[in-house]
This record gives structure tokens, C-alpha cells and sequence, in this order.
């Protein structure tokens, strides 16, 4: 083979690895355009690559491998690297892997405004890794390059195993994993839990049901009250409504399946016409505001008692509420099995949460950090968790960052992990019966079990009420028949069957 000057060598070098990937990203712009899905798209860019190295293969000379190989070990290092300074989270990385790949593949930065970084990082390391190995194995000679290039590819190939490892790793569990909760989309609510056998028209069902008709019947969805409420609290008035309400199965499952729940219209975030279940804080607002993004109001809230933050919402929308107690639960606090502290003080875990208490050795456990996490404000648990607190302040959160295409940068409360010293709190409801928190340790508090027993009987001094809030003389006279009902010896039947303890009648 006859050796290349160097202006040859330089327009080889252009040829195969700057132009060859700037075409591919053009290629990859057309299809964005054409509407082809992000997961569709990989396959193009490498066989695009593929086949120019194929068609010119006649012209690779050994620069030509060198150049692709330093190209994707660098790539490789830079995404490493910002793997690991951004705890795996690949959203804060896009301005600076974006800077240095723009030059190359031009279809990146649309990825990016597609909210698909995964994909685009992807798309890159793959027509790199193409270009490098096709550079190399279509060589018209080997020899000249088999002995350094081969010691290269290995020492390569060792080094991307390695660091791809770590990466999936980090990936698997950055921030926005770990600590967003279970993030269970119950279909267009926000639900960490799968209720997917809760819904008034599952079948089987895991809702409760009486053995005989309910006294209480009413039909026609115009004269149905709204529902909505907690997360924990969904299991509940699903199985009232399933027990008043006539044909509600079938009224939601049409609804859902073929009505405005699934057009994709203003209502199609419900998951509910009259059974919907968003969570504490929408739920609220829809009660307050009368219905709020297109949906209908809600007549019917059931959860904890509002926080204060609610009540004065309400009094600015100048709605007046009647908060009825339809039963009792317990608010809990719970640790990893292995902690060894089995038992806390309400005082203890005011200064936990205050800061003034920062390890466990402190409470006769091991010697780690605690790693106190609270919940999103306004929701039920942190609204019962100041008013557990009462004058203390509870000291910042764990925060987490996530960043998304439009919106920027949205931070957000760390839920509970499952990490060494983790104190977390909940109701016992959502972690016994829902198993919300898998493979956790409830504790007692000043020495005292929240069981069902110790919660009728009030020796738990973390005993909280599940009210029914609705609006002052509300015009549709079933709303007060539904009060009614949930303190009837039936509608407590179902609430003291789905879990709750029930209010002393």
C-alpha cells in the first residue's frame, strides 16, 4: 500500500470520522421530522456509518482507526465522568457532553429538546463504537497496524466494560430513582401504589363488599357525589361507592375506556368520572375550587384533616367546609429491619427532625448518620407531621434535582430509601395493608404499638382521624346522605374492613 501525504491523511481523517457522523445526525434530524420514535432511530446512524466504511473501505488507512478510537475513548470518559458528578442522573449533563459532541452529531440537540437524553447518549456511543471497529477491521492490511491496534482495542474494550458497569449502576440508582418514591402511574393519577384491583369495576377485586344490599342506594350519575382524596384513603370510598352507588362499574369502566376519560381530552388526566382519585393536594383543590383543569368538582374529600395551608386556601375561594371524622388510623415512623432502635419518643423524634439529634448511637443504635426523610408539602403525612411537630420546626429536607426540557430545573422532596440509618414516616394503613414500603421496621412510640387495638382504645399517641370534608350546604342533597352512611354501622363495617379502625358510634 502506497504511503499518504499528509493533506491526504487529513481528508481521510475528515472524511470517515467528522463527516461520516455529521451525515448520520442529519439522517437522524429527517426522521425526527418524519415522526420515527427515538428507539427506532438507533439502528440508523450505525448502519449509515457502517456503510460508507463499507463502500470506501479502499481508502481507510490506520490514522483513520486511530482518530475513531481516541474519539470514543473520550466520549467514553467524559460520559463517565459526569455520570459520576451528577450521582448517575444524565439530565444535568446535556450542556456539557452536549458541547463537546454538538460538532459531530448536529441530531443530538434535537433529542435533547425531545426530553430523550437517554436515547441521545446512546445514539452517540453506538456510532462511535460502529466507526472505531469498522475503521479497524475493514483496514486493506492488517498487519501494519494488528499488534498496537489490538493492545489498544483491549486495553479499551477493559476500560469501557468497567465503566459502563459503573455507569448502569449509577444510572439504576440516581436521585430521581431512589428517592421519587414508587412512582406507580395509576392511570392518569399520581399514585405510588398499584390499584389497579381497587377500582371500582376490577374484577377480581380487592375492594371490601357487604354480603348484602346496602341500605343506601343512588342512581344516576348526575345525582352521584364526586370523589376524590388520599392516596391511602382511595380503597375506602371506592368500596362506598361500589356499595351505594348503582352500576358505578359500569358507569366508570365505560367512562374510562370509551368516554371522555380516554379522548384525550380536558378530563383525560381523571381516572375517574365519579371515583377519581388524584392525590391529597389536587384532590383538596378540586373540593375548594369546584373543579379545576376541566374536571368536574369534587363534593366528597376523604383523607387527613387539612393542613393549614388548605384551610386558608378554602377561606380565599370563600368556601366553607364540614369536617366529619369517619374513622381512625395511626401515623407511624419506620426504619430499615437491621436498625436496632425498635422503640422512639415522640420528644426523641422532635429533635431527630429538628437536627438536634443526628445519630443513631444517640438513641442506643448504631454508630450512622440518621437520614431523616420527610414528605411533599400539603401532602396528608406531612401535614400530620407538623402538627406532630407543633412549635418545633422541622429542619430542610433531602432535596433531589431532576431537569426536564421545558420546565428547567424542578426540585423535589426525597422520599424514604431503604438506606443504612433511613427514618421515614408514613400512615400505618399505606405501609401494613397497602405495602407501600416493603422491608421496613414499624416502631412504637413512648413504648406504645400502633396496632389496631392500641388505636381504638387511643393508647397510641399518634392516633389521627380519617375525615370526610365536604362543603357546607351543598345543593346536591346526597352528599349528606353519604355523611350519613359512612358513620352508619355499615359504611363503618367497610371502613373497619378495608383496615382503618372506626369511629366510637
Amino acid at each position: 500500500m502506497k504511503p499518504v501525504r499528509a493533506g491526504g491523511v487529513i481528508l481521510r481523517i475528515c472524511l470517515f470520522c467528522f463527516i461520516t457522523p455529521l451525515l448520520a445526525s442529519l439522517v437522524y434530524t429527517v426522521t425526527l421530522l418524519f415522526g420515527l420514535s427515538e428507539g427506532a432511530m438507533l439502528p440508523i446512524g450505525p448502519v449509515l456509518i457502517l456503510t460508507v466504511y463499507v463502500v470506501f473501505r479502499k481508502k481507510l488507512i490506520p490514522s483513520v482507526a486511530w482518530v475513531n478510537g481516541w474519539i470514543l475513548m473520550s466520549l467514553v470518559l467524559l460520559l463517565s465522568f459526569l455520570v459520576f458528578v451528577n450521582e448517575g442522573s444524565l439530565n444535568g449533563m446535556t450542556s456539557v457532553f452536549g458541547f463537546a459532541v454538538l460538532p459531530l452529531y448536529m441530531g443530538y440537540l434535537l433529542l435533547l429538546l425531545m426530553d430523550a437524553h437517554g436515547v441521545a447518549y446512546l445514539m452517540i456511543i453506538i456510532c462511535c463504537f460502529v466507526a472505531f471497529w469498522a475503521s479497524l477491521l475493514l483496514q486493506s492490511d492488517l498487519r501494519n497496524i494488528r499488534s498496537k491496534i489490538i493492545k489498544f482495542a483491549a486495553a479499551f474494550t477493559v476500560v469501557t466494560v468497567l465503566l459502563g458497569g459503573i455507569d448502569i449502576y449509577l444510572y439504576q440508582n440516581r436521585p430521581a430513582v431512589r428517592y421519587a418514591g414508587h412512582g406507580f402511574s395509576y392511570m392518569h393519577g399520581w399514585s405510588s401504589t398499584d390499584f389497579t384491583d381497587y377500582t371500582v369495576y376490577s374484577d377480581p377485586t380487592k375492594l371490601v363488599t357487604l354480603d348484602h344490599p346496602a341500605s343506601l342506594t343512588i342512581e344516576g350519575v348526575e345525582n352521584m357525589p364526586v370523589m376524590d382524596g388520599a392516596e391511602a384513603c382511595y380503597p375506602v370510598y371506592a368500596a362506598l361507592a361500589k356499595a351505594v352507588y348503582k352500576d358505578i362499574d359500569k358507569i366508570e369502566k365505560d367512562w374510562v375506556t370509551d368516554g371522555a376519560g380516554a379522548d384525550g381530552g380536558s378530563q383525560a388526566w381523571l381516572n375517574g368520572r365519579v371515583v377519581s382519585f388524584t392525590n391529597t393536594i389536587q384532590g383538596f383543590e378540586r373540593l375548594i375550587e369546584r373543579g379545576i383543569k376541566g374536571s368536574p368538582k369534587v363534593d366528597l374529600f376523604f383523607g387527613a384533616r387539612p393542613s393549614k395551608s388548605q384551610m386558608e386556601a378554602a377561606e380565599e375561594w370563600h368556601t366553607e367546609l364540614t369536617i366529619t371524622p369517619i374513622g381512625r388510623e395511626a401515623f407511624v415512623f419506620f426504619v430499615e429491619p437491621d436498625n436496632p432502635v425498635s422503640d422512639l419518643s415522640s420528644e426523641d423524634i422532635r429533635k431527630i427532625y429538628h437536627g438536634d439529634i443526628t445519630n443513631w448511637s444517640e438513641l442506643g443504635g448504631k454508630r450512622q448518620k440518621i437520614m431523616a426523610f420527610q414528605r411533599p408539602e400539603n401532602s396528608g403525612s406531612q401535614t400530620m407531621m407538623l402538627y406532630f411537630m407543633g412549635d418545633v420546626t422541622l429542619k430542610e429536607p433531602k432535596t433531589y434535582e431532576t431537569v426536564g426540557s421545558m420546565e428547567g430545573v424542578v426540585t423535589h422532596v426525597a422520599q424514604y430509601a431503604n438506606e443504612d440509618g433511613a427514618l421515614g414516616y408514613s400512615f400505618r394503613y399505606f405501609v401494613e395493608d397497602l405495602n407501600q414500603e416493603s422491608d421496613v421496621k414499624v416502631l412504637a412510640i413512648d413504648g406504645v404499638e400502633p396496632t389496631i387495638e392500641n388505636i381504638k382504645n387511643g393508647t397510641y399517641p399518634l392516633t389521627v382521624d380519617l375525615v370526610l370534608v365536604t362543603r357546607k350546604n351543598d345543593e346536591n342533597p346526597n352528599v349528606q346522605k353519604m355523611i350519613d352512611y359512612c358513620l352508619s354501622e355499615e359504611g363503618q363495617e367497610i371502613i373497619e374492613k378495608t383496615g382503618y379502625a372506626g369511629v366510637t358510634r
